[in-house]
């Protein structure tokens, strides 16, 4: 989610990750790895890439349930912070990448978790980041994120991502669907109170594809 801006320009990244680190993992995270639970058949080390990490509360849940993680985020505040918040027995599981969405190349993953931060990837390079997301699953892998709505109140204001319901379900496409839940509903930001309009999603890559 987007940080304030102070009165001359850049955003507070540092104001932002104090306040989103105040809350736990969320939902859409437990809900997936207790799904990735269910389908697993033999325990392994997973390997997870954290789009976007931010403060890294979901990273510091991954990291905690046993999982490899690779954290990419394009602010360097964030992976300052991140690394600060790591336990020493943690680091050795962790690997930090500071690089913008666009242009990524992504290593093989069991899960691409992305907790609002695709609809901040340039509309123009969207289509080949989704296209590396799913290249970058292994079969059976997951996918996990929100994507913004056409209806939320910074469509047509900011150059970001949105797409339609019809969007959503062409994305999929391929995919098993595991959740597809649309939420159009007040709330608050950083910045204060925003009309929220975006779909949450997990997807389970096809083995075999």
């Amino acid at each position: 989610m987007a940080s304030k801006r102070s009165k001359e320009g850049p955003p507070d990244w540092a104001g932002f990750y104090r306040w989103t680190a105040r809350r736990p993992p969320r939902e859409l995270l437990l809900r997936t790895l207790d799904h990735i639970g269910w389908e697993t058949k033999r325990p392994r080390r997973r390997s997870a890439i954290d789009l976007g990490f931010g403060a890294g509360n979901d990273s510091l849940e991954l990291l905690r349930r046993g999982w490899r993680v690779l954290g990419i985020d394009q602010q360097l505040a964030a992976i300052r912070f991140l690394s600060r918040r790591v336990p020493p027995r943690r680091r050795n599981s962790l690997t930090l990448l500071q690089a913008p969405m666009e242009g990524l190349t992504l290593p093989s993953s069991d899960l691409v978790y992305a907790s609002f931060s695709l609809p901040f990837c340039d509309p123009a390079a969207f289509p080949e980041l989704w296209a590396t997301i799913r290249r970058s699953l292994a079969p059976g892998g997951h996918f996990a994120g929100q994507l913004f709505g056409d209806h939320d109140e910074w469509a047509g204001k900011r150059p970001m991502s949105f797409h339609s319901a019809r969007q959503v379900r062409d994305l999929a496409k391929g995919y098993r669907i595991e959740l597809l839940r649309e939420v159009d509903e007040a709330g608050r930001s950083f910045e204060g109170p925003k009309q929220w309009h975006y779909f949450e999603v997990i997807l389970e890559k096809a083995r075999g594809s």
